[in-house]
């Protein structure tokens, strides 16, 4: 792992731009003093919210002014052609000048993605990155991806992503042998569309891979699998259903409590345990997701992520950037795709 980590903040992306992106990386900073940033976007705006710093934080942080930023509506063409010198733009090409170990946006999940390719290109035997983040589950948490990046995957793409995973899994997780499920309508082989059909056919002859099926939705709470594997339409769709289901269930806890006095008595009981459910239930707890893939750490926060959530999304950044996850993973899927054409 690398001792000290320098990491590139798109402080324009997401609804609330520095507001959320700057307070956020400050406090980051005060929890890793290992820690340095920099800083892209409108440099009065940013210097607004850097008064909140302290002198030693303020010290591993610098700015660099950029009057562009990518919009929400603006299509990834658009951004290639025009924006690239956008805040989002500077924040990759950062990573792809090697000025810093890893970069985060808020921003637009399309032009990202774009400029990730443009500047950075793919790891070896890989086509197209991945969305990839982790899902809570009884028995810890599981790998999900892809959660957006490609709305459709070929089966070989698919094959990708379970590689992708697998190693990172080996590689963040120590998990000796983890566990690799396909996203399906059901779990009898004959379900699912060709792609599923073909990409499990990749996967069991795959030796490196344990390859345990298909998973219907439901499952992947159920700490089954370690990695679950899909395409971006539905893994995002998963995921925006479980965050709001999550939400749902938040509020209702809340609303019981509110209302009911036996049920204020018992959280006076059970205040720790509550507080225990309250944080695993807690989607900005999980905000952060690798776009794996490319050669370099790019990390996604969602757009409307607040201070806690995207300092998760930081923590994300922080830590894939210290174990230097591209440069760990690029020889062993080098060494894999040779294997896999022989």
């Amino acid at each position: 792992m690398t001792s000290s980590v320098r990491i590139a903040v798109d402080a324009m992306g997401g609804e609330f731009g520095p507001s959320v992106t700057v307070s956020a990386l400050i406090s980051s900073l005060e929890r890793h003093p290992n820690v340095e940033a920099d800083l892209f976007g409108n440099k009065a705006a940013i210097s607004v919210e850097l008064d909140q710093a302290s002198s030693q934080v303020k010290s591993r942080i610098s700015v660099y002014h950029s009057d562009g930023e990518v919009c929400d509506n603006d299509k990834p063409s658009t951004v290639l052609r025009q924006k690239r010198d956008s805040s989002m733009g500077l924040a990759i090409n950062a990573v792809a000048t090697r000025q810093v170990d890893a970069c985060i946006s808020a921003g637009n999940t399309g032009a990202l993605m774009a400029l990730g390719l443009i500047n950075l290109k793919t790891l070896p035997g890989i086509s197209r990155p991945a969305i990839c983040t982790t899902f809570p589950t009884v028995e810890g948490r599981t790998y999900v991806l892809d959660l957006g990046a490609n709305i459709h995957s070929s089966a070989g793409q698919l094959h990708e992503f379970a590689i992708l995973a697998d190693l990172t899994a080996k590689l963040l997780d120590n998990i000796a042998n983890p566990t690799v499920r396909l996203l399906n309508v059901g779990v009898e082989d004959i379900k699912g569309s060709e792609e599923l059909q073909q990409a499990a056919i990749l996967l069991e002859s795959d030796s490196s891979i344990n390859y345990s099926g298909f998973i219907e939705g439901d499952g992947i709470f159920d700490g089954i699998a370690d990695i679950v594997v899909c395409d971006g339409f539905s893994g995002n769709i998963a995921l925006k259903t479980t965050e709001g289901f999550a939400n749902m269930i938040s509020v209702i806890l809340e609303d019981l409590v509110k209302k009911n006095w036996l049920a204020r008595l018992a959280l006076g009981v059970f205040s720790r345990s509550f507080k225990d459910l309250k944080n695993r239930l807690d989607p900005s707890l999980y905000n952060g997701a690798y776009l794996l893939g490319l050669d370099g750490v790019v990390v996604k926060s969602h757009g409307s992520a607040s201070r806690k959530a995207f300092g998760h999304a930081l923590d994300v950044a922080i830590e894939a950037a210290a174990h230097n996850l591209p440069k760990a993973l690029s020889p062993l899927l080098q060494a894999k795709f040779i294997d896999i054409t022989e």
